[in-house]
């Protein structure tokens, strides 16, 4: 995550015009955009809202062509000198400087009454000629939502919390012209349909986003044209997004352009196509439950941790239509005519095509199933494919028998704690057994890294552990750039809304490494985790190989198609 450079400035800026009340011009603008400014963590820890704040001020807008209103709150503490963080203020800003406009006092960004309040009075104070709102935050997909508030117990947005607000709001009788989500995992046909109704145009990431998010520098294009529509001006964020990160970056980056009034046949042909995948689960004809599953295990899934952090299961909604065209060709094709009509941009650096739109489909995170699926039904998506996620989720935690298939199968380091009891020391994805390999190893301690993502350059994996007392994974890349590893940070472990970016490790941080114990004469479940001792990082942290001690054993972890997982010790 980047760090302020021009926290000084910002500050300069700020202290100088703290004190003015700007009032609202009676003049309606060619744009209105209105920004949720949700600091939570990432400005507690980062600042990164306070360097948002700068790109927005530094991004040449001329105040002629919009008005940008911007509510802070959220967050313990603003690495700044003049947000206060004890109460929720609405701030204008104006051809490179910050006004102070009004307070809502200390109230919960986690509440829909706030988000309908601040969009409320940023219309009857700074009227345009359209209107755009970007919420940002961390984000958790369909089920998660958005936003975490800090001062009140990390409260978040659910779907339907935005879709209250949004009506209560009366954004039904006067849409937006672009929603907007600085944020993890909101492209979401869910999200799409519960907006279609107040919002012309959605832009927003399938993946996870880098800490930095968006690059504010796009606000300046309106100079150019004020009056660029919703999907003009989505271009430029995607783009200015995609340009700031560059071709060759280790991060995961999608951005997408969704045409709002084409996602209800997205949502139609993905119920047609899933209700014959229902269909077939009750009567046990072709497909197979399994072959459903096994399909479901290689679709494309974004926000994937370890095994104590993967909760997320959200999918592409393309990719999840290719898994299934051998069974169901002309749905299937249905599914992807209607996203290619739905999202009108869209750019990646995925190794696999993205389709531009995500959903929820249960599997790594079957764990919190009934959770999840309770959710799921509360937002009244499509009948089809709501039943199809409860058949297949009930296939899931009933198919327990030997027969499943398996889907991977992967090497095993195993270290003897004692009689038919092993502690992983490595895992490494391939099944060819060899006693020369190298496993890797943090600051000289075995860990195992479970495979998270891919782009075209480069592979990310989580290793679990705790930092200074808080769960989470250290998250590893591979590039060409870093080929032996490169670790690239922390990802806490916060519920079912995903971290934006990486929390660094540095010195004095206090670690503890997770292992997955195993008794092979109890078949003991894949649950009981051991924790390393502490140890304190005193000169960074590094990945580095090495052969396996004397007396450590090779084994597979075999996980089927119905995500349940086995250990064996074959030699």
């Amino acid at each position: 995550m980047r760090y302020i450079k021009k926290l000084a400035m910002f500050i300069v800026v700020i202290l100088f015009f703290a004190a003015c009340t700007a009032a609202a011009s009676p003049t309606t603008k060619p744009y209105t955009i209105m920004i949720y400014m949700n600091g939570s963590d990432l400005e507690s820890d980062f600042g990164a809202a306070t360097t948002d704040l700068i790109e927005m001020l530094e991004s040449g807008l001329d105040s002629r062509h919009a008005n940008i209103v911007i509510l802070t709150g959220g967050t313990n503490r603003w690495q700044n000198d003049v947000i206060p963080a004890n109460e929720c203020v609405i701030w204008e800003m104006a051809d490179g400087w910050l006004y102070e406009v009004d307070s809502m006092g200390l109230v919960n960004m986690g509440e829909p009454s706030t988000l309908r309040d601040f969009i409320k009075y940023s219309m009857e104070h700074f009227p345009g000629n359209k209107y755009g709102l970007i919420m940002w935050d961390h984000g958790g997909g369909s089920i998660a939502g958005f936003g975490h508030d800090e001062k009140f117990n990390d409260d978040a947005l659910t779907l339907r919390d935005m879709k209250l607000a949004f009506e209560e709001a009366g954004l039904r009788d006067n849409k937006l012209e672009f929603l907007g989500f600085d944020a993890c995992l909101m492209a979401t046909v869910e999200m799409a349909v519960l907006a279609a109704d107040y919002a012309h145009v959605m832009i927003a990431s399938e993946d996870l986003e880098p800490g930095d998010g968006w690059d504010y520098v796009f606000l300046g294009a309106l100079n150019c044209d004020p009056n660029m529509n919703g999907f003009d001006l989505g271009k430029v964020i995607v783009d200015t997004f995609m340009d700031f990160y560059g071709p060759d970056s280790d991060e995961l980056l999608s951005l997408s352009v969704v045409d709002l009034a084409r996602v209800g046949p997205v949502m139609d042909t993905m119920g047609r196509l899933m209700g014959l995948a229902s269909g077939s689960i009750k009567t046990k004809e072709s497909p197979s439950f399994y072959q459903l599953a096994e399909r479901r295990g290689i679709t494309k899934t974004f926000g994937e941790g370890s095994p104590r952090d993967n909760y997320s299961d959200m999918v592409d909604v393309g990719d999840m239509a290719v898994m299934l065209e051998c069974f169901f060709p002309r749905e299937a094709a249905a599914v992807i005519h209607a996203l290619n009509r739905c999202v009108v941009y869209n750019r990646h650096n995925s190794d696999i095509e993205l389709f531009g739109l995500s959903t929820f489909y249960v599997y790594g995170g079957k764990s919190e199933g009934v959770h999840s699926l309770r959710t799921y039904s509360d937002l009244e998506m499509d009948e089809a494919y709501t039943q199809y996620l409860h058949h297949f989720f009930n296939g899931l935690v009933n198919h327990k028998d030997k027969s499943a298939p398996n889907l991977r199968s992967e090497l095993v380091l195993w270290q003897p704690i004692s009689q038919n009891r092993y502690r992983m020391a490595g895992l490494l994805q391939t099944s060819e057994p060899a006693h020369d390999l190298l496993w890797p190893r943090l600051n000289d301690r075995p860990v195992g890294m479970y495979p998270v993502a891919t782009t075209a350059h480069s592979r990310l994996y989580a290793v679990p552990a705790q930092i200074n007392g808080r769960e989470g994974d250290i998250m590893i890349s591979f590039s060409p750039h870093h080929p032996q590893g490169h670790v690239r940070g922390v990802r806490y472990n916060d519920g079912y809304v995903i971290q934006k970016g990486y929390d660094p490790i540095e010195t004095g941080d206090k670690i503890a490494l997770y292992a997955l114990e195993w008794d092979f004469d109890k078949d003991t479940v894949e649950k009981n985790w051991s924790k390393s001792d502490v140890f304190t990082v005193t000169d960074g942290i590094a990945l580095t190989w090495s052969t396996a001690p004397q007396g450590h054993r090779l084994g597979y972890r075999h996980t089927d198609v119905c995500h349940h997982v086995e250990y064996t010790l074959p030699f």
